[in-house]
């Protein structure tokens, strides 16, 4: 009896001895579940190219994007822009020939956009003539 005690003692020592460097391995709760929504598109233009992603998270209320321009030495800024042309939201300067970040985007927008990406496009002017890309999820 006095084996069987010791046995089991042991094997809920190991047990616990387990369970420790697994919390320690595995941390607490894990995090709260990524809400972004992926858009991209393929930029294209008389004489250049590149790719736009984007990552569009309405709870949050941020917009975070990479993109990359080939085929032009001279990209200015960037925009996101409406069906009527008009930009909805600037995408800033490039720097060389590749942009990126991260920006506040409001509800409303963010909503719009995933309700309907092929409604909006980035342009990105050249000193050739803008290159563009209609979104898509």
């Amino acid at each position: 009896m006095l084996v069987a005690n010791v046995k089991r003692s042991l094997v809920t020592l190991g047990l616990l001895a387990l369970a420790a460097p697994a919390a320690a391995q595995f941390g607490g709760p894990p995090p709260a579940p990524n809400t972004g929504v992926p858009v991209y598109t393929r930029l294209t233009g008389a004489q250049a190219g590149g790719n736009f992603t984007g990552v569009i998270d309405p709870p949050k209320g941020q917009f975070c994007y990479i993109m990359n321009v080939t085929g032009t030495n001279t990209p200015t800024a960037a925009s996101l822009n409406g069906e009527n042309g008009a930009s909805v939201l600037s995408l800033g300067a490039l720097s060389g020939n590749s942009s990126g970040g991260c920006q506040p985007i409001a509800a409303d927008l963010a909503a719009a956009i995933l309700a309907n990406p092929g409604a909006y496009y980035v342009s990105v002017p050249t000193a050739v003539g803008a290159i563009q890309g209609r979104l898509s999820k």
